[in-house]
């Protein structure tokens, strides 16, 4: 029989196109057998780590900020800049100046403002050389001197709400003294190595020890120190209870599972955020009348009746497809259920004694979550009927 490590080995092309972070549950969905290995190593490199083990696995906290910006010298003229993800595209948006942000930004004058802050303060700490990813978390406590700071101070402490969690931290915290004297925020992620823009590589979990320090740039480590990190028992005990499972889940599952679910791949995935959303749990049943639901209002957009007959005749390939193969979409589910519950026991016992305080819609919450790069590939750990469900639910207000 194949091992895990031969999977991995082999799986490195299936999943390297993907152009954002994947839940490590949803691997086995993108990638079949390679992708659950994938997913199975993640997870358990993070428990030994939890259990004081060394391993080349690194991860880091997820910040919930806004936007995400690229920064730092360009590679080929070694001037300072700031963009969006744009930076990247075949025609990309590079701001050297405030004028470029105008032209290239003007029509989002939130995010404008946020790259003018950035451009002024950034090249402050910045290294000379490289360019780097993070997310913005705030841009100056309200005062006389900074009226349109993001930062509030009340109860002791200061607050900040970038996106849907808000953080918030004792004035007299190390974080929140760096917070009073800073006029930016910003959670750095990620480091790009290259001649050029169009060919950098990412590399995660970037390393910002060499970064200056400068009291108006407030420069967040999202590294996580895993000596703070309190894992009893109980939970490596829950742990290894699902990640057997779904070892078994996998072994018991056909060996062309994937190839039968492939055409399905964002179908499911889609509906697997719906249960998320809903706060339910995935079954075939339910996939089944997620597809008629989708297909259904697919058939009232289109008028005419070949139209119609056309989308009914797609819908009854997909749900005859579901029926052919339940065996299938059913061990891909079991794999997907107890690797998510797997990860929700490391992402409970890496939460537990967080750099700040986190809130959502004023109730107590959990750090958004954590990234673990195994191999420079990263996953996304993160609680989804927590953070994800009450992002579905912020968007849709």
């Amino acid at each position: 029989m194949i091992t895990f490590k031969n999977f991995l080995t082999e799986a490195v092309s299936d999943e390297s196109k993907l152009t954002h972070l994947e839940h490590a549950e949803d691997h086995v969905i993108n990638a079949g057998e390679k992708g659950f290995a994938h997913a199975y190593h993640n997870l358990t490199d993070v428990h030994d780590k939890l259990k004081g083990k060394h391993n080349s696995t690194t991860v880091t906290t997820k910040y919930d900020g806004s936007p995400s910006i690229v920064f730092g010298h360009h590679p080929e003229t070694g001037k300072f800049f700031v963009g969006s993800k744009s930076v990247f595209n075949k025609s990309p948006k590079i701001n050297y100046s405030n004028e470029d942000i105008d032209k290239n930004h003007g029509h989002a004058p939130g995010l404008a403002e946020k790259l003018k802050t950035a451009l002024k303060h950034l090249p402050k700490v910045t290294p000379k050389h490289g360019v780097f990813q993070g997310d913005v978390m705030h841009s100056g406590v309200k005062s006389k001197s900074t009226p349109h700071g993001d930062v509030e101070e009340h109860g002791g402490k200061f607050h900040f709400k970038p996106n849907t969690i808000s953080y918030s931290t004792k004035t007299g915290s190390e974080e929140g003294r760096k917070i009073a004297k800073s006029k930016f925020g910003v959670a750095v992620h990620t480091a790009y190595h290259g001649s050029d823009l169009e060919n950098m590589k990412a590399h995660y979990n970037a390393d910002t020890s060499h970064f200056k320090e400068h009291p108006d740039v407030h420069v967040i480590s999202t590294h996580h120190d895993f000596s703070k990190s309190h894992y009893p028992k109980e939970e490596q005990d829950k742990f290894e209870h699902h990640i057997k499972a779904a070892v078994k889940a996998f072994h018991d599952s056909p060996k062309d599972f994937h190839k039968a679910i492939e055409p399905h791949t964002e179908h499911l995935k889609t509906y697997i955020n719906k249960t998320v959303r809903e706060g339910t749990k995935p079954t075939v049943a339910g996939y089944k009348q997620h597809l008629k639901d989708h297909f259904t209002k697919e058939i009232g957009k289109v008028k005419t009746s070949a139209a119609i007959e056309k989308k009914k005749g797609v819908m009854d390939q997909h749900l005859a497809h579901v029926d052919k193969h339940p065996g299938h979409f059913q061990s891909t589910l079991n794999m997907h259920k107890h690797s998510a519950a797997a990860k929700d026991v490391l992402v409970h016992a890496m939460s537990k004694d967080p750099k700040f305080e986190h809130h959502i819609g004023g109730q107590a919450a959990k750090p958004e979550g954590f990234v673990s790069v195994r191999g420079n590939r990263p996953t996304k750990l993160v609680d989804r009927s927590e953070f994800s469900r009450a992002n579905f639910l912020a968007r849709e207000r």
